[in-house]
């Protein structure tokens, strides 16, 4: 009797143990806005690697401030998730913007990682694609645009702040 009572003590520990340690799915969207948020607070415009496993990671950098005409601030960061780095790489790109109080806002989805802004440099994003003809500027003295248009070599390419 005792041994059976051993036995499932015994069993009880290792079944909590399997279940309490398994581990729960990465979730990168919350993992991603801890990066930008370190991007924001350490406000330092050097491109930063992150990696989340040996799979995948984050580059981005902190591009600005942006003030408005009306007063208000906000914090843009560049940012891409690289992921399949083993096979082949592939990237999600956006320009993540934060309100004053590094709250999130919203982003635009940029299918290129070359379509990434360079600079933001008086409330003006400076995207340079060298596979385009045009230098691109987008204004945010007036707010944040709705869209903006990433025109390449005549080709419009609206992307909508979502």
């Amino acid at each position: 009797m005792k041994s059976k009572k051993f036995i499932l003590f015994i069993m009880y520990f290792v079944l909590c143990g399997f279940f309490f340690s398994q581990n729960k799915a990465l979730d990168y969207k919350e993992e991603r806005h801890r990066f930008n948020q370190k991007l924001i607070s350490n406000q330092s415009y050097e491109i930063i690697t992150k990696r989340i496993t040996s799979n995948d990671e984050f580059i981005g950098s902190f591009l600005g401030i942006a003030k408005t005409r009306l007063g208000k601030s906000y914090f843009i960061v560049k940012s891409s998730y690289v992921f399949n780095l083993n096979r082949s790489p592939t990237a999600e790109n956006h320009i993540f913007i934060y309100n004053s109080k590094k709250e999130f806002v919203g982003y635009y989805y940029l299918s290129n990682i070359n379509q990434l802004p360079q600079k933001l440099h008086n409330n003006r994003l400076y995207f340079n694609n060298e596979d385009c003809r045009e230098k691109i500027i987008i204004n945010l003295t007036n707010g944040i645009p709705a869209a903006i248009n990433l025109k390449c070599n005549g080709e419009d390419d609206f992307v909508e702040f979502k």
